[in-house]
């Protein structure tokens, strides 16, 4: 064992101590801490162990015992100072070097055969030197800057910072949904990035894998509802007469339907007269049996009325909406009514709208199981405006959140409801008696059935082409029904008689019959001459563009600009009308200049 007592300054006395390995021993026993505690030391073993027992020494002064110790070129820069306290066992030398480098704020760079020792603020400036900081510039096709800034702060250096397409150009702010529409970029989003180049290739990474298309949702939701109302009403009235007759009072009926009584003869004031009658058949609706009999003194009337009223309505509303954005549609109506705000200074008066139809409002979230998480909320409504002005609206509309399986057909709602409701108007007593109470009593039975089944259906796109093909073969079907509809108007009609003319022009000019393929080009014009196809088979037919001057100085002004600069020729529609001819050159006027009035085409 060697003992080396450096040259050190300072009131303590320092002994560094190195062991190849084996332990201490004291009388041939190990020597435990306590008893090497007597002075500093510091261990390297010829196997890079490292056993450091320090109290106050100078953290140059380890850096130098672990050089000397451990045969390693320790070199560290003038700001490296500090103080270390530690017992370290069975540590490496890197280590030991990074703890005891830590503990005082420092760090060291092994280049070669060297190790240079430098404080963090050294370390950081050493960094930016040899790795200066970069810039990139991240198109985001799908996502917004907003979205993806958070999700790269975590991974930014301490000298890194993002930028944003924002007003303060720090981290943005998010333009106000009026503003979006004027101010809004006009290209992609992006989000600026300064950090070092092994950072930025990680963002790149993780740009790359949260920035793609996003999914697409079919929502077809069908709402059935279906209402049936069955009314019936029997209603009968009687009069009988005593002391005077039907015809006596001057009695009136129209059709042996009713009865309308007339006045009483003075002359019978003073005789026996009496009146017993009964009026149910008058809440009855019109139509349905009527029954009348009328006979000197006796007039009776029954009748009876069933209505029966079934209506089914049926909405089917498809949309096509992104993952997680909310879809609307409405097929319906919208009435605008008036509503009014009064203060202490005004009344304000504004126009508000009642939405009455098929209405699907929804938000779907695709899982990656195979599974749609909906947020939906159809409607079907009908209302309108009273005779005031006031709204209405009677609905049926279900908010709800639900899960279902992509592909499938799910019911989320139902309502069923059955309203039986029975009114009788009679005599007291007499409307009572079994069998003969009919005729003092009038009787209607209400019922009334509704029943409502809301069903859903949600197909996440996965094959764009098929849902392309599929969506153009709606599109030729949607023009089959608008030439289906044209074809059923009258023969005579301008439009009709255009297209019949147009498409016997063109067969025609397919078979070279020019002169009649002319004629019928013509007549299609002459009934609809806005007919641009007829405008241009009359120009094949005739090899020429037909062109009538539009009589205008400013209509070309900016395209006769645009030609003359790019060295064009002809006309600017192709109509290849004549040239005109440029006018000559007029005399000189006294003062030299020429006639204010030459112009030059």
């Amino acid at each position: 064992m060697r003992i080396d007592r450096p040259s050190i300054r300072g009131p303590a006395l320092v002994w560094a101590v190195v062991w190849m390995i084996q332990p201490a021993y004291v009388h041939g026993q190990p020597a435990s801490v306590l008893d090497r505690l007597n002075g500093d030391t510091v261990e390297v073993a010829d196997t890079d162990g490292v056993e450091l027992h320090v109290t106050d020494m100078p953290l140059g002064t380890v850096l130098r015992l672990l050089s000397v110790k451990s045969s390693r070129n320790i070199v560290a820069s003038p700001g490296v100072k500090g103080t270390v306290t530690a017992d370290l066992y069975n540590a490496t030398f890197d280590e030991a070097l990074t703890a005891v480098l830590t503990a005082n704020n420092c760090g060291h760079v092994t280049r070669g055969e060297f190790i240079f020792v430098y404080t963090n603020e050294e370390m950081a400036s050493l960094k930016i030197q040899q790795n200066p900081i970069a810039v990139r510039v991240f198109t985001l096709n799908y996502l917004t800057a907003g979205d993806v800034a958070p999700v790269l702060a975590p991974m930014l250096s301490k000298e890194g910072r993002t930028t944003l397409p924002g007003v303060d150009g720090t981290g943005g702010a998010a333009a106000a949904a009026d503003d979006a529409a004027v101010d809004g970029l006009a290209t992609h989003d992006f989000i600026v990035v300064y950090d070092y180049p092994e950072n930025l290739d990680r963002i790149a990474d993780v740009i790359g894998q949260i920035d793609v298309r996003p999914q697409q949702v079919l929502i077809e939701a069908t709402i059935l509802r279906a209402r049936l109302t069955d009314d019936n009403a029997l209603g009968v009235d009687f009069s009988l007469l005593a002391g005077v007759d039907l015809e006596l009072l001057n009695s009136s009926s129209a059709g042996v339907q009713n009865l309308v009584f007339g006045n009483l003869p003075n002359e019978r004031f003073e005789l026996f007269n009496a009146n017993a009658s009964t009026d149910f058949i008058d809440n009855i609706a019109d139509g349905g049996l009527t029954f009348g009999v009328i006979k000197d003194h006796v007039a009776l009337f029954i009748k009876a009325l069933e209505s029966v009223s079934d209506t089914t309505v049926m909405a089917n509303p498809k949309v096509l909406a992104l993952n997680k954005q909310q879809g609307n549609i409405i097929v319906g109506r919208r009435d605008g009514y008036l509503t009014t705000t009064v203060t202490e200074t005004q009344a304000v008066q504004k126009v508000e709208f009642l939405e009455t139809g098929t209405q699907l409002s929804f938000r779907p979230l695709i899982g990656t199981d195979g599974y749609v998480r909906m947020q939906l909320k159809p409607e079907d409504s009908v209302g309108g405006l009273t005779a005031a002005q006031l709204p209405f609206e009677q609905t049926t509309e279900v908010t709800t959140n639900i899960i279902v399986k992509d592909g499938h057909t799910i019911l989320i709602g139902g309502l069923f409801r059955e309203v039986t409701a029975e009114n009788r108007e009679q005599v007291p007593f007499a409307g009572d008696i079994p069998v003969l109470g009919n005729l003092f009593r009038s009787r209607s039975d209400e019922l009334d059935r509704e029943e409502v089944i809301i069903l859903l259906t949600v197909h996440v796109i996965k094959d764009e082409e098929h849902y392309a093909q599929a969506s153009a073969e709606h599109f030729r079907e949607i023009e089959r029904v608008r030439v289906g509809m044209r074809s059923g108007m009258m023969w005579h009609g301008r439009e009709r008689l255009a297209n019949d003319y147009y498409r016997k022009a063109l067969s025609l000019y397919n078979d070279g019959v020019m002169d009649k393929a002319a004629w019928n080009v013509q007549m299609a014009l002459h009934n609809n001459p806005r007919m641009v196809p007829a405008i241009g088979l009359k120009d094949r037919i005739e090899g020429s563009r037909g062109w009538e001057h539009e009589g205008s100085i400013s209509r070309t002004f900016i395209y006769d600009l645009i030609r003359r600069e790019q060295g064009m020729e002809g006309d600017l529609f192709q109509r290849g009308q004549p040239v005109e001819p440029t006018p000559a050159a007029a005399p000189e006027a006294p003062n030299g200049d020429q006639d204010s009035e030459e112009r030059t085409p």
